[in-house]
């Protein structure tokens, strides 16, 4: 529960700040692409901006900052605290290569609320990013440029959270694919359903 109150105010003023800096700079640099867009594009593009700002938060705050915090973290079996200099010096890593043992050990020794937010929540969370991916780029909408693409900016996050100081989990990459898959399935959905209406 710390987790939520600490990162709630924090995710909220990131989003709606972005949310409008985005707007204002696209609005005084990059009038042309707005005159070949329409307001319902606009409003996603800066959607988009607002929650890719607010997920990075969340994502790359080193795991050393939040314990200093008095943040509760998962379990030291679970997530790495330190940062970088830690890792090379001492040796760990905070690596995991090895596909579901993560989601395996949340299941059998963690918490319900752990397993929600960290096995769960890492599928959620990349719903509505993949959603608005493919909403405003078009040539994903092919199943297999989307995958490829997604799985690049999954591979991305957990090498970044590498040198932040943050676990590196193939699990995370796999649940991130998985919300993918489902923003893939909902957007195709509803734009089956569009069409016979």
């Amino acid at each position: 529960m710390r987790q939520i109150l600490f990162f709630l105010p924090r995710v909220i003023f990131v989003f709606i700040f972005s949310f409008i800096i985005f707007s204002l700079i696209r609005t005084r640099f990059f009038k042309e692409y707005k005159y070949k867009s329409n307001s319902k594009r606009e409003f996603v593009y800066s959607l988009f901006a607002g929650y890719a700002s607010a997920l990075s938060l969340i994502l790359f705050m080193p795991n050393a900052y939040l314990s200093n915090k008095g943040i509760e973290l998962s379990s030291n079996n679970f997530d790495f605290i330190g940062d970088f200099k830690e890792r090379i010096h001492q040796g760990n890593w905070g690596v995991n290569i090895v596909p579901f043992r993560t989601i395996k050990n949340y299941i059998n020794y963690s918490a319900s609320f752990h397993i929600f937010s960290n096995i769960i929540g890492n599928i959620l969370i990349f719903i509505p990013l993949a959603y608005m991916l493919i909403y405003l780029y078009k040539p994903l909408r092919n199943l297999k440029k989307f995958m490829i693409t997604l799985t690049l900016i999954s591979f991305f996050i957990e090498f970044f959270q590498f040198f932040m100081g943050r676990s590196v989990d193939i699990d995370d990459i796999i649940l991130n694919l998985l919300g993918g898959l489902i923003a893939y399935l909902i957007f195709n959905l509803k734009s089956h359903f569009d069409q016979k209406d």
